[in-house]
């Protein structure tokens, strides 16, 4: 028995005449009185007759009635949840990441990574190193955003794989340079990480092996933060990564040559152990966008994809 057959019926009953029925189906009169006419012969039953105009229902076609009713309100709850499935199950994937990755490195990537996904929605949330973290094993975010002095703090079955590396150096105001760079450090005081910071430790361990004594007038926990506090003029510089290079202040700012010191830092994604394929295919696409070469969407591009380059 199709399911046609029975919402032609359910509306004949409903209007209570063939015309008035294929109005609202958008049928022919005659194709709905063939859909009765074949329930009627797998029943074996006759449904419906008509007293002049007025349509009237068999005690077999008021027993029908009611479970065709049913299954057509079945099937609209079935349609509703079917598409209730489909759109929780498409594609999505959720990052928490540091301030630092979610204003610099992240936009570009996702920008470049939605030309080529465009049906994959991505959110992105800025937060702490614990909120990140708590976030991933929470089931709240599908990867972490954070660097690699947190990698080895989740345990359980967790992955990490490296982002982004570059050079951790300290950045001062241009304005404010003379050399000799290392004397500028006893001159002016700097913005820096809280003293838990392993950056700030390893230059701290760095200034006490050159017997130079360095200064904090402020603290952040964020690189952002403490470049804000380096362009109100309050201190002569910080010490950073990438945020320095990629700030549009970036022609403003110099970097100090420090003897001895090298300092390298990657950026991570701590996520699930074993990755699905969303996840592991934007893993990739990050690290190659940030891997020496550019990214570039052909304006003629009958697909609209991203291509590395």
């Amino acid at each position: 028995m199709r399911i046609e057959a029975i919402n032609s019926f359910a509306h004949l009953v409903r209007e209570g005449s063939y015309p008035a029925a294929s109005e609202q189906l958008f049928l022919s009169p005659t194709t709905i009185y063939g859909h009765v006419k074949s329930i009627e012969e797998e029943l074996q039953a006759t449904l419906v007759h008509f007293n002049g105009r007025k349509l009237e229902l068999s005690r077999a076609g008021a027993r029908f009635l009611m479970f065709a009713e049913k299954m057509l309100e079945e099937r609209q709850r079935m349609e509703r949840d079917i598409l209730g499935l489909a759109r929780s199950d498409a594609a999505r994937l959720r990052i928490s990441s540091l301030h630092g990755p979610s204003i610099h490195l992240l936009p570009p990537v996702i920008a470049a990574f939605h030309a080529s996904h465009p049906d994959v929605t991505v959110t992105v949330s800025a937060n702490g190193v614990g909120e990140c973290e708590a976030a991933l094993v929470s089931g709240q975010a599908d990867l972490a955003i954070l660097n690699d002095l947190h990698e080895d703090e989740l345990s359980g079955p967790y992955g990490a794989t490296p982002l982004y590396e570059d050079t951790v150096e300290l950045v001062i105001r241009a304005d404010y340079y003379e050399p000799p760079d290392v004397r500028l450090l006893e001159q002016y005081p700097l913005a820096l990480q809280p003293s838990t910071s392993g950056y700030r430790q390893q230059l701290e361990r760095w200034a006490r092996r050159e017997g130079i004594t360095i200064k904090a007038a402020f603290e952040h926990t964020s690189f952002d933060g403490l470049l804000s506090f380096v362009m109100q003029g309050a201190c002569i510089g910080m010490l950073g990564g990438y945020v320095p290079k990629l700030t549009p202040v970036g022609e403003r700012l110099r970097v100090l040559e420090l003897p001895n010191f090298s300092l390298r830092r990657r950026v991570m994604a701590l996520h699930p152990a074993r990755l699905d394929p969303l996840t592991s295919e934007f893993l990739a696409f990050f690290r190659a966008y940030f891997a020496g070469g550019r990214l570039a969407v052909a304006s003629d591009s009958s697909n609209g994809r991203a291509e590395i380059l």
